[in-house]
């Protein structure tokens, strides 16, 4: 039987994306699996010790993944290979590898109170990775405006309920303001390059649209506000939670609409 001479089809960069897509989707989802484990594991006497091996172990291929994230990332910026739509490229396991060696180590170090803060970290990380790929780029910007906003408020709610932390919300609005402050810096200077910059010598256009300025200059400010009420104003914290999450809602609806 003759060979055929038709090679095989190279994959498109939609199909790549989706597969990368699905890929942290289907990681999250593991990860999250190996948390109930680990927990599980972690919350009786008889079973303690199997927990810190298994913290042990993760910690292990952790380090091991980043150390082969670091070499393929070597050969692929040395040209020796190419880590063009590859799942399996330097800077995809060393993310991976990265995520777990700094989840382990805060498992390993304040015990199982941190697992409950990666059950809503991983899915959200796969949330966020979905918006980059699929929406517009002022809204993956507004959405993480929005998250970390929302995240310092929480912070800020449970520095002001602690007698040892309080200073900690203060700590948590400067680091909201500094972001804010910024966003504003780089947000107005592509503006002045329409929307304009350069990278390793070649020109990136950041694709914003027409209203992105507008949309990427009110919503730091506002987050930042929402936060210094929940600061200063600690019985509005629930209100102010509500409209930081009323206004991610919104925008969210917004720009899907703009891709249908």
């Amino acid at each position: 039987m003759a060979k055929s001479n038709v090679g095989k089809k190279p994959i498109s960069e939609e199909e790549y994306t989706t597969n990368k897509v699905l890929t942290v989707f289907s990681i999250c989802l593991l990860g999250v699996l190996v948390l109930m484990v680990l927990q599980r594991l972690l919350n009786y006497g008889s079973t303690v010790m199997a927990g810190f091996l298994m913290i042990k172990i993760l910690l292990g291929i952790g380090i091991v993944g980043a150390l082969w994230g670091i070499w393929l990332l070597a050969r692929e910026l040395s040209g020796k290979r190419s880590g063009a739509r590859r799942l399996i490229c330097g800077h995809n396991v060393l993310i991976v590898s990265i995520v777990i060696i700094l989840s382990m180590s805060v498992i390993n170090y304040l015990g199982i109170q941190p697992i409950k803060v990666l059950y809503v970290v991983l899915p959200v990380l796969a949330v966020y990775y979905l918006v980059y790929h699929s929406y517009a780029p002022e809204f993956f910007l507004i959405a993480v405006d929005s998250g970390v906003a929302l995240g310092l408020m929480w912070v800020v709610h449970r520095a002001l309920a602690s007698s040892n932390f309080g200073s900690l919300a203060y700590v948590a609005l400067g680091a909201m303001a500094v972001l804010t402050v910024i966003q504003l810096i780089c947000v107005w200077s592509l503006h002045g390059k329409k929307g304009k910059f350069k990278f390793r010598g070649e020109t990136v256009d950041s694709q914003f649209s027409r209203n992105a300025y507008t949309m990427l200059t009110v919503t730091p400010l506002l987050m930042t506000v929402l936060v210094a009420v929940t600061l200063f104003v600690p019985a509005c914290m629930l209100v102010a939670l509500g409209v930081g999450a009323a206004y991610l809602f919104i925008t969210a609806v917004y720009y899907t609409v703009k891709l249908m």
